[in-house]
């Protein structure tokens, strides 16, 4: 009896050992990753959380708010790849989500008459060479940040092969500025339905009672060609 309990006090101490090293290490990878954004934004973030299945993998990736904007909440990663370690985030995308909506939203408009046009934030990391001084222009025309728009044009025009063609238009403009995008044309059904979708609410269309009598996706592949357009159902 008193051999067992010696067993199970020794077995509680490594426990204890490897859960205390444990939360050492798991600390000491938030301060290297909040420090990293620190210098390279030259602002300070906080942690929010771990972020997806990450055991046994060769990555670390975590939540982070903008203490200056708590409600921008970005993805950290930190990477093993041959002894060295690689330091990727989407910090970006906050950085230059006004620029890129305004300089897409000009070639929208060029199609598609009035419309609202937000860029959604992407929850992927982008590569490392992302640095906090690319400009918009660099960020639209690189593969890897895969911008990706969401457009409400105010017509309420039904003609679907005529909003093909300006689809169409669009692409070209884009690829004539270099840029490699993707994204949704939603067709409000109403004006009412136009003017529920806001810059706050545009991603939870669906639970808002939003209703669309068509929507146009549309993806540009590397060489600035279409990729693909098609109607998808709702």
């Amino acid at each position: 009896m008193k051999q067992k309990l010696i067993v199970l006090l020794l077995w509680g101490f490594i426990l204890f050992g490897l859960i205390v090293g444990y939360q050492m290490k798991g600390n000491y990878e938030v301060n290297k990753m909040l420090s990293h954004m620190k210098c390279k934004y030259g602002e300070e973030f906080t942690h929010v959380e771990s972020y997806g299945g990450q055991p046994g993998k060769p990555y670390i990736t975590m939540l982070v708010e903008r203490k200056a904007n708590p409600s921008q909440v970005a993805l950290v990663r930190v990477r093993s790849y041959n002894g060295r370690r690689y330091y990727e985030d989407n910090f970006l995308a906050y950085l230059l989500m006004d620029e890129l909506e305004e300089k897409v939203l000009a070639l929208a408009e060029k199609s598609f008459g009035k419309c609202k046009l937000y860029y959604k934030i992407p929850v992927f990391v982008f590569p490392g060479e992302f640095g906090a001084d690319m400009s918009a222009e660099d960020f639209l025309k690189n593969p890897y940040a895969m911008a990706q728009f969401y457009i409400y044009p105010k017509s309420a025009s039904r003609d679907k092969e005529s909003w093909e063609k300006k689809m169409q238009s669009f692409i070209n403009r884009n690829a004539g500025e270099g840029y490699q995008i993707r994204g949704t044309l939603s067709l409000p059904a109403t004006e009412d339905n136009y003017e529920m979708i806001q810059k706050d609410n545009f991603a939870e269309s669906d639970y808002l009672g939003y209703e669309t009598f068509g929507e146009l996706v549309f993806s540009m592949d590397q060489e600035g060609k279409t990729r693909y357009v098609r109607w998808i159902n709702r």
